[in-house]
């Protein structure tokens, strides 16, 4: 009972999938699905790789395996057309996260720096950007130190991967501490009009039989931030639908290949059993297979030529 439901169901939508795929509302169809199956990675990839991943083999599956549509053009349009619609839609939501979320606290894996904030995280370039981080007072008294703030364009819009800027910390005027923390800011001040990354590092001098220094540092948090948010949103979503377009037309030239040698392989089988047609003659009298023989091994029938001329006395001209 189950299975025959289960096969009425399967009937029904492929029924309805080749109603689509017939119908002149395919595209629109195909674009508006692979967007609900994709709309989960909005919320789910706050960095985005999992979504350059995953939403060009959508974009390509879901017509050609849901809708069994085969035409590479199609397909083509649907992908490029998706892939814009929901960068747009991931932009946007990332971009009002961007500008309205509060500064995270950020620390190192080692310890000794906690709670590095900059203030505010949004402003244009005449901005004056305060940055605090604290410092374990045991480490204190036990090196010699210098605290950097650091603006960074690593992992923000556009290319590149090094350091923008570094600014020594100053030590706030508190002697004793605070709960056995130092605390530090920096005035940071910025020129460009971009979306950047910031994070702290601290350089401690060791013994020179250790080396000159040894870096610490903590993690990245976004800010400042000195992009208007239309100019943001236009810049995420062409960084991610150009990234996500190149893996996706990869994709496409791996399933033309696909299609070109199945469809070489079909021609090729094809032709042999053609041939195999050919050979395939039997005999007339017994059903014995001649195997392009002119005689029957088994009854002795000769098979006359049909394509010669005979004479008046049975021989050929």
């Amino acid at each position: 009972m189950e299975q025959s439901e289960k096969k009425s169901l399967l009937g029904k939508i492929n029924l309805w999938t080749r109603k689509v795929r017939r119908s002149r509302y395919a595209i629109p169809v195909y674009i508006l699905t692979v967007f609900l199956a994709s709309f989960w990675l909005i919320f789910f990839n706050p960095g985005f790789c999992l979504m350059q991943i995953l939403l060009p083999i959508l974009a390509i599956l879901v017509p050609y395996k849901l809708y069994d549509e085969n035409n590479l053009r199609k397909l083509l349009v649907v992908g490029i057309a998706a892939i814009i619609l929901i960068s747009f839609t991931m932009g946007s939501y990332h971009t009002v996260l961007l500008f309205d979320q509060s500064s995270t606290q950020l620390q190192s894996e080692q310890g000794n720096l906690r709670n590095g904030t900059i203030e505010p995280t949004y402003g244009d370039t005449s901005k004056t950007f305060n940055m605090t981080i604290e410092l374990n007072k045991t480490f204190v008294q036990e090196s010699n130190y210098t605290i950097y703030a650091n603006i960074s364009l690593t992992g923000t819009i556009g290319f590149g991967g090094e350091d923008y800027k570094g600014y020594n910390m100053t030590r706030v005027n508190d002697t004793e501490g605070k709960n056995g923390w130092v605390e530090y800011y920096a005035e940071v001040e910025v020129d460009d009009e971009r979306l950047f990354n910031h994070y702290f590092s601290l350089k401690k001098d060791v013994p020179v039989e250790e080396g000159d220094f040894s870096w610490e540092r903590t993690s990245l948090g976004f800010g400042p931030i000195t992009l208007e948010r239309k100019t943001a949103l236009v810049m995420v979503t062409l960084q991610q639908s150009l990234s996500t377009s190149i893996i996706f037309l990869l994709g496409m030239g791996l399933l033309w290949l696909k299609k070109r040698m199945d469809r070489s392989v079909v021609e090729s089988t094809e032709g042999l059993e053609e041939k195999e047609e050919e050979l395939e003659d039997y005999c007339p009298e017994c059903g014995h297979l001649l195997e392009g023989k002119k005689e029957c091994d088994r009854c002795g029938w000769i098979k006359e030529p049909e394509d010669e001329m005979y004479d008046d006395e049975g021989e050929p001209d």
